[in-house]
């Protein structure tokens, strides 16, 4: 019984872990933030977070206003159509 409470604990964090886009912002705009994506070749890939009412912040910040250039972020986006062309993130993990 514990060895399968642990392996299904173990799914739950790696599902959790999926779909997640990890980055540095790049820029701030008055209603979205500019986050430079890892690539696996030499080509920078940028992505625009469109925030919206649910977005929340958590981290070493607690709001948009406090999220600076150069800041570390895990985006958890918001559940969307997978054609949908917009990134709207539902929580922003901010390191520094």
């Amino acid at each position: 019984m514990k060895k399968l409470l642990g392996i299904l604990i173990i799914l739950l964090f790696l599902l959790a872990a999926c779909g997640n886009y990890e980055g540095t912002v790049v820029e701030k705009k008055d209603s979205s933030f500019m986050v430079e994506l890892p690539s696996g070749n030499s080509e920078v890939v940028v992505e625009e977070m469109q925030l919206i009412d649910l977005t929340t912040f958590s981290g070493d910040v607690s709001s948009f206003e406090e999220l600076e250039v150069g800041d570390r972020v895990i985006v958890v986006p918001a559940d969307t159509p997978s054609d949908f062309p917009y990134f709207l993130p539902m929580e922003v993990i901010v390191e520094r």
